[in-house]
Parts: C-alpha cells; structure tokens; sequence
C-alpha cells in the first residue's frame, strides 16, 4: 500500500521527507475541519500537501505554481497516489491569481512565502479569493505532528538551507514581518503561529 511517510517509488519526490505534508495535512484538518469544497495549494512545487489534503477529504485540490515543470510532476505524483480524479493544476503568479472572489474553501501554503516578490500584494490577492467562510493557512517550517526525532533532523536540515550560498538570498520565517505584511493587506482576522522550526500564519474574512 502507498504511503504518503514513504518517498520510494514517488515519481517527483518532494524536497523534505513526505511525512513533513502527511503531517502537517493531518494538523490542518483537525484544527479546520474543512473536508469539502475548493482548496488551493500554492507554490505547491511537486504538490505533496495539496495531494495529502485530497487523500483524507472530499476537497478538490488545485496545486497552484508558476512554474510548469513542478506541475507536471504534482499531476504524475497525485496519479500515483490515486487521487488525480480530485488534483488539478494551474500555473499562476500568487501576486495575480486566476480565480474569482471568493473561491476557495482552505488556501494553504508551504515553503512558498520566502519567493514572493510582494508579500503583501501576494496576501492580498489569497484574501481575495478566499471564501466568507474559507481558511487560509500558509507558511513555513514543520508541523506539531513531527515526531521529535525527525524534527530535531530536519531543523538543522533547514537551518543548514538558509544559511548556505543560495538560502542566504531568502528570509527564514522567524525573520518574517507577518503582523505587518497582513494590516497592509487589509487583513484583520488573523493568528501567527510559532513552531519550531517555522512560522504559520491563519486568517478567515470572518
């Protein structure tokens, strides 16, 4: 049986081990319980939480990345998890997304912050889309979910990231002006959250 805490076999593994999305999959439909609906899942890269989403609901998941190959890769990688019925795709800039007001139920996001060229604009363009009654909760690090020993490995993975010759162009979460890029946005409802290591941030319209 296909696992989502087993890379083997994965036709485009993900950059961090896949138990990284199962459980942080798992963290965000206990705290929202949202099973149905339009989830967007942006910067999806090879699309490993969006795919963990579609498997444990009845959501139908849009990996959303502006670049195609990683797309291509999310489609072949949400196939072999037997959940392409439920996993589409779209390439597209977070800074001017391609849906409607109000379209999505759960908008979530990994790892993407960090490449966005205008934080606030990319905020305000998630809050534009999000439904009344919809979720968005993005940002990066690892779940509570991890057990300690793979967090403590993988912390000092990220840590190593961000502190080499390419991770030294990005900002860390712990150095993320989140409060304020949300209150440009217009955001009001909203909840930072601390892990270690990461950062989350939560917001609803109401």
């Amino acid at each position: 049986m296909k696992t989502a805490y087993d890379e083997r076999g994965i036709p485009y593994p993900p950059l961090h081990p896949p138990i990284v999305y199962a459980a942080l999959a798992k963290q965000i439909l206990d705290d929202y319980c949202v099973s149905e609906g339009v989830c967007l899942d942006i910067g999806s890269g090879v699309g490993l939480l969006g795919i963990e989403l579609a498997r444990r609901t009845r959501l139908d998941v849009v990996l959303v990345d502006i670049r195609k190959d990683v797309l291509v890769g999310g489609l072949r990688n949400a196939e072999y998890f037997k959940v392409r019925d439920k996993v589409f795709a779209v390439q597209a800039d977070v800074h001017r997304l391609p849906f409607r007001p109000n379209a999505a139920n759960l908008i979530v996001s990994r790892g993407s912050i960090p490449f966005w060229r205008d934080r606030v604009e990319a905020f305000k363009e998630i809050y534009r889309v999000l439904s009344d009654s919809g979720v968005a909760f993005l940002g990066g690090g690892l779940s509570r979910n991890i057990p300690e020993k793979v967090r403590v490995e993988l912390r000092e993975r990220i840590r190593r990231w961000f502190s080499s010759p390419d991770g030294r162009k990005y900002d860390p979460p712990e150095g993320w002006k989140a409060e304020e890029w949300l209150r440009k946005a217009g955001i009001r409802k909203f909840r930072v959250i601390l892990e270690d290591p990461g950062k989350w941030i939560e917001f609803r319209k109401r």
